[in-house]
């Protein structure tokens, strides 16, 4: 009797530890769905043989310590010294390029001194802009905002049609022709474009535009005229802005669903309703990052190669706020070398750059709400 009970325990002894030897495998996922049953003694001979895994060392908030690692960092170690030896070059480039020219601006345009002597904080600089006697900044100022005013409309327009036509040419060879005959004046140098717009615009009657006046039994023009010569800036300024607008535009109509014009078309919807009521919509991000593009780059034209020197365009009155800006930081462009006067037109300028883009950032939320 005492030995039937001695071998009951010890068979449940054993049941008890297979068991547990089981339960143990599937918890840790040591090959329970194997045939090979592991014993007790494995068990805790491979728990003992385990090496831990050494968490290291990481970099959290710039302090280094012994933890667990990161969620946010789990690509390195040091992923933040790796961003930062990246990053580090453009940093560089701008605060040099970028800040640091603008230090300069504010330094020489907010001194009563200009770029001579010690700073003294003033705003004469800024006031004799607009009271000497010749009122160069004044007119350069109103040239600016006029060409802005009317080129960038008159391009944006002309681009949307052009890259509207464009869009629909079934042809691929006669798209790609087209595409690069409108993009090619794009990558043209500006100066040999300028130069060849004044051959193009001279004031005798032998020139090209002249002839092509008086044939069609017109005058020629003189312009070289102040009233003549922003005509000349407007029709190279869009002429200069159209390639680009054209390539975005085209790209973005090419990304329209055109199962938008089908169902318009069998609705009945004519073509320009559907140009209004499809294109434009779903265009309106790439036309608002243009117009605003287009403003800032239109505040920054200067009609370099199209006049010999800066006092040639003062006598058109074609002058512009950059081309004035030049000529005071560059006395060899035929103006009068003054840093003071250059920086503080420099401030106004971006003065009015930054408003004007505060304001086209509001239109363009209002914009986007009101077609989305």
């Amino acid at each position: 009797m005492n030995n039937r009970n001695t071998e009951n325990k010890s068979k449940t002894q054993e049941w008890s530890k297979s068991t547990k030897t089981q339960e143990w495998n599937k918890e840790n996922k040591f090959g329970a769905s194997k045939a090979t049953p592991v014993t007790t003694s494995e068990v805790t001979q491979q728990e003992k043989e385990t090496p831990k895994k050494d968490k290291g060392f990481i970099l959290k908030y710039g302090a280094v310590f012994k933890g667990n690692k990161s969620k946010n960092m789990e690509k390195g170690k040091f992923d933040f010294i790796n961003q930062l030896i990246w990053v580090l070059p453009g940093i560089f480039f701008v605060c040099i390029f970028s800040y640091f020219s603008i230090f300069i601006i504010f330094q020489y345009g907010l001194s009563a001194n200009g770029a001579n002597g010690v700073f003294l904080l003033s705003i004469k600089n800024i006031t004799h802009l607009f009271t000497e006697p010749s009122r160069e900044f004044p007119i350069a100022l109103r040239n600016t905002l006029i060409y802005v005013l009317v080129s960038v409309p008159i391009s944006l327009i002309i681009a949307l049609w052009t890259a509207k036509a464009l869009s629909n040419v079934l042809n691929k060879k006669a798209f790609a022709f087209f595409q690069s005959a409108f993009f090619l004046p794009y990558v043209t140098s500006a100066l040999a474009v300028a130069m060849a717009f004044s051959i193009l615009f001279a004031s005798s009657s032998d020139s090209l535009l002249n002839q092509l006046l008086s044939k069609i039994g017109l005058s020629s023009v003189d312009w070289r005229e102040p009233q003549n010569a922003m005509i000349m800036l407007i029709i190279y300024g869009v002429w200069r802005m159209l390639p680009f607008k054209i390539i975005m535009f085209t790209a973005a109509l090419l990304r329209v669903d055109q199962r938008l014009y089908q169902a318009a078309s069998i609705d009945g919807v004519p073509k320009w309703k559907q140009f209004w009521k499809i294109s434009v919509p779903q265009i309106m991000p790439v036309i608002i990052y243009m117009i605003t593009t287009g403003i800032i780059g239109s505040f920054k034209f200067m009609p370099f190669g199209l006049f010999p020197t800066y006092a040639d365009a003062v006598k058109s009155d074609a002058q512009t706020a950059v081309y004035f800006i030049f000529s005071r930081v560059n006395a060899a462009g035929g103006g009068i070398a003054s840093y003071g006067t250059g920086g503080a037109a420099a401030i106004v300028l971006m003065a009015i750059i930054l408003t004007l883009t505060l304001v086209n950032r509001k239109l363009s939320k209002f914009l986007s709400k009101k077609y989305r």
